[in-house]
């Protein structure tokens, strides 16, 4: 429907591109997060999605499209699977299945409920490419409560080591 309201014909590359950065960024993001910490992947990550979300909004023709998947394929595909070994990486051994069913059932309940909101919003807002702006919001509110906790719990950390 967005392809339709910029006037791109074949948006199919808008997924093989998109894929494509998954794929590339997946293992070499995966590397980095062992490394050095979800720190490490998940603000680049962030920044990544929320500039194809914002390029995205802006692209009428298939080469823009195609450049905005590959940065929005970049950012996802470091951010949710960074999102996921943070979770396994926080929960005792004996749990993690259960963490992993209900991360992506969240995951999964996100997708589908942001879809159709974002479809309601677009209406409102009269554009798909406003929505996808206005959904970078989302992306610095992540930004945001990622940065409060990693601020918690390094003071609770220096707390404790202070005791």
């Amino acid at each position: 429907m967005f392809g339709k309201e910029a006037g791109i014909g074949n948006v199919g590359w808008f997924f093989v591109c998109n894929a494509a950065m998954l794929l590339i960024t997946r293992p070499l993001t995966g590397l980095v997060y062992d490394r050095k910490g979800p720190a490490w992947v998940l603000f680049p990550g962030a920044f990544f999605t929320g500039a194809g979300l914002w390029l995205l909004s802006y692209a009428h023709s298939a080469s823009s499209l195609a450049a905005a998947a590959a940065v929005f394929g970049a950012g996802f595909g470091s951010v949710q699977p960074a999102l996921l070994a943070w979770t396994i990486d926080r929960t005792a051994p004996s749990r993690r299945g259960a963490a992993n069913g209900t991360f992506y059932s969240a995951n999964d309940l996100g997708i589908g409920t942001g879809s159709m909101l974002l479809g309601a919003f677009a209406s409102l807002v009269g554009s798909y490419g406003a929505a996808y702006r206005w959904s970078v919001l989302l992306i610095v509110l992540l930004i945001v409560i990622y940065s409060v906790y990693l601020l918690l719990t390094r003071r609770k950390s220096a707390q404790l080591k202070a005791a």
